[in-house]
């Protein structure tokens, strides 16, 4: 694959995209106060038990459901305009927090429903701002544009978990939501400032009511197609065996089994935010060096196989420590040169009317398996012991997305193919 020009690949000269960055930047930042607040405020203000625990966790991954609906939303209309009110939609959501707050009205009640409709609403933007990338960047960016995005969110999430427990000293829990409400209202501002104007939408042969049609074109243009096929199969079962059942009793083998001290555990999951900064900063720079085939496969390798190091942390605790750091930067790093690669890919391929719809389904693949995986380990690790599970759904996790992608037509992909017409 040839290297473009740097007048070519520098994104500095497109203010529309600059706009959109730096309104996300801040938002990101302000998401990981607010992910890091809510459990807080439940648990130290309102007192919730671990039953009303569990609810929070439930409604803050309940809207992934609504993935699919709303990328029919997102094909059917201008995406702008879902940017800008779905962020000024949560700045008042969000805002109504530390105001019940401080008029000593707050209850669970108010954290279950602005979490659910939080949810909803981000789900949306999600939604949107990945289909209206494609249009706001020329596809020869799309690379550098992902990379970047990349970048600033591994940050946020990296470093906004501490910014807000240092905050946390300072202010009273409910106040952090505020940091986060004008974040929102920072993104509107920034979106609403993008100039290149937005054409409606091409009607497809769908009705308004014809939702379930308009879905299954694009999670049946995701299936059917020899390159996406492959890396949809991949992000379900990592879903499934990584982030559900793997992440679901990793604290407790690390904590519990190993012994490693709980204040040192936020540090071993540093190391994989801290890798995923350094694969976004590479990921340009890896992609342009290499078939982007072999970089889809072997940076799936290279991350899976680093997971390894956890189930073979044995000896003292430093050493335990040591392997579980490499794993999660390795992984890190190799995690985020597969995501930039994977959603360039998608987006160049992916026709503009069905931008939405195969965002969503791809999306929805990715996140919905990981509750059912995370149940299921629970069980196994009850049965097995947590680090004969580790081994198990580890090496699952690994072997099938690599076989889905190394005997299919994308090990062979060279350079980005012509986008789909159909």
């Amino acid at each position: 694959m040839a290297s473009p020009t740097s007048e070519q690949t520098s994104l500095w000269k497109y203010p529309d995209f600059l706009r959109l960055w730096a309104g996300q930047s801040l938002s990101q930042f302000g998401s990981a106060i607010s992910l890091f607040a809510f459990p807080v405020i439940a648990v130290t203000v309102l007192n919730a038990s671990e039953a009303e625990m569990g609810v929070v966790g439930f409604l803050l991954r309940l809207p992934m459901v609504f993935f699919l609906l709303f990328g029919v939303l997102a094909d059917r209309v201008r995406k702008r305009p879902i940017l800008i009110w779905t962020d000024v939609a949560r700045f008042v959501l969000l805002m109504l927090i530390p105001v019940a707050w401080f008029a000593d009205m707050l209850t669970l009640t108010w954290i279950y429903g602005v979490i659910f409709a939080l949810g909803l609403l981000s789900t949306l933007f999600q939604t949107a701002y990945r289909s209206y990338f494609p249009f706001l960047v020329p596809r020869e960016n799309f690379l550098e544009g992902n990379s970047k995005l990349q970048l600033t969110e591994s940050a946020a999430q990296t470093f906004g978990p501490g910014l807000a427990a240092a905050l946390l000293k300072v202010v009273a829990a409910p106040a952090l939501l505020v940091i986060d409400a004008v974040s929102y209202l920072a993104s509107a501002v920034a979106v609403s400032l993008i100039k290149r104007p937005e054409a409606r939408p091409e009607p497809d042969d769908t009705t308004p009511g014809q939702v379930h049609k308009a879905i299954w074109q694009g999670m049946g243009w995701v299936m059917r197609h020899e390159l996406i096929r492959p890396l949809a199969i991949s992000s379900a079962v990592y879903s499934l065996f990584i982030l559900g059942s793997m992440n679901s009793i990793y604290a407790l083998y690390v904590i519990r089994d190993l012994g490693v001290p709980a204040a040192w555990f936020g540090s071993i999951l540093a190391g994989g935010g801290v890798g995923a900064i350094i694969g976004a900063l590479v990921a340009v720079k890896v992609m342009r060096r290499y078939a982007i085939g072999k970089v889809l496969v072997w940076s799936m390798v290279y991350g899976n196989l680093a997971l390894f190091l956890i189930p073979l942390a044995i000896g003292p605790v430093w050493a335990s420590v040591a392997m579980l750091v490499v794993a999660q930067l390795v992984s890190g790093v190799s995690s985020q040169i597969f995501f930039v690669t994977n959603t360039t890919l998608v987006q160049t391929i992916t026709p503009p009317h069905l931008q939405g719809r195969v965002v969503a389904s791809i999306y929805s693949l990715g996140l919905i398996p990981a509750p059912l995986g995370a149940l299921g380990a629970g069980l196994l690790a009850g049965a097995l012991g947590t680090r004969t599970t580790l081994w198990v759904v580890i090496a699952v996790g690994q072997l099938v997305p690599i076989a889905a992608m190394a005997w299919s037509p994308l090990a062979k992909l060279i350079g980005m193919p012509a986008p789909d017409s159909q």
